[in-house]
Order: C-alpha cells, then sequence, then structure tokens
C-alpha cells in the first residue's frame, strides 16, 4: 500500500453543512452532517498512478463548552469519500470508488449575532485504502452558519 505522505496537494475546497445542537449550561452537545467537493486533491505522477478525492460526507458528534459567545469544542466522526483512480502499469482503476474513514478535530464557533456565527475548524480525515492507496486528509475550515 502507498501512503500519500510524499504526495501532496492542497487547495481551495467548497461545502456545507447542517447540524443539531443540545446545550445544558455552558456542555453543548451536537451532530452534523455535511459534504464537501475537493477540487484538488489529488496526485498524478504520469508512470505509476492517478489518484484523487473526487467529494465526501462527513457525518460528525461535537461536544464543546461555551464560554460567552466562544464556543471551543472536539469532534470525532467518521466520512465516506468518492475517489477516481488508475494504474498505468496495470491497466486497473476505478472512477467513483467509495471508501470509508476515521475524522477527528477541533474548532471554535464565534456568535457574531444571535443568528449568525463564523467557525474555525481542523478536521483530520484517515481513509481505508483505495486501489492500494491510502489517504489522508487534513484541512483548515473557515464557515459562516445561521443558527436557528
Amino acid at each position: 500500500m502507498k501512503l500519500l505522505s510524499s504526495q501532496f496537494t492542497n487547495g481551495p475546497s467548497c461545502g456545507g453543512f447542517v447540524g443539531y445542537n443540545f446545550q445544558w449550561d455552558q456542555l453543548v452537545i451536537g451532530f452534523d452532517v455535511g459534504y464537501k467537493y475537493a477540487s484538488v486533491l489529488g496526485f498524478d505522477d504520469g508512470v505509476t498512478q492517478q489518484f484523487k478525492l473526487v467529494d465526501y460526507v462527513p457525518i460528525r458528534a461535537r461536544a464543546g463548552y461555551a464560554i460567552g459567545t466562544f464556543l471551543p469544542y472536539a469532534l470525532l466522526g467518521g466520512a465516506i469519500g468518492r475517489f477516481n483512480y488508475f494504474n498505468p502499469s496495470t491497466g486497473i482503476g476505478e472512477d467513483n470508488a467509495f471508501s470509508a474513514g476515521f475524522l477527528t478535530g477541533l474548532g471554535v464557533d464565534w456568535l457574531i449575532t444571535p443568528g449568525v456565527f463564523v467557525r474555525a475548524e481542523w478536521e483530520y480525515i484517515a481513509f481505508a485504502s483505495v486501489g492500494s492507496t491510502l489517504s489522508q486528509v487534513n484541512t483548515g475550515q473557515l464557515a459562516i452558519g445561521v443558527k436557528f
């Protein structure tokens, strides 16, 4: 298996999320589901393999502690990713191959009005092997959310 530690890409991605929180005093427990389009996450070394993460769906549980208008939190969950890969030397490949992964991260929400918040977050996902390649995704994210 090949680990993508020596092959990496970076760039923008986009997506959205929906979720729900429960609050007891300052303790906040919640969950969310999202969709992320990963426009540039992949590699093509021209000889041995082409590999691309197309998009993924993170499913996450969050726990945090409200401090005024700030909510620092930790998260755990899973993700389902869609990959395209091809190995020119063997002629083996597949479009729309799905793989599950483990997810963790840290973040903070900042309530800027009673109904709008800003989110800053780090998220790490380790996907299971796809076409003999392991992939890991580290993202730093900024988001704007609406609370109702």
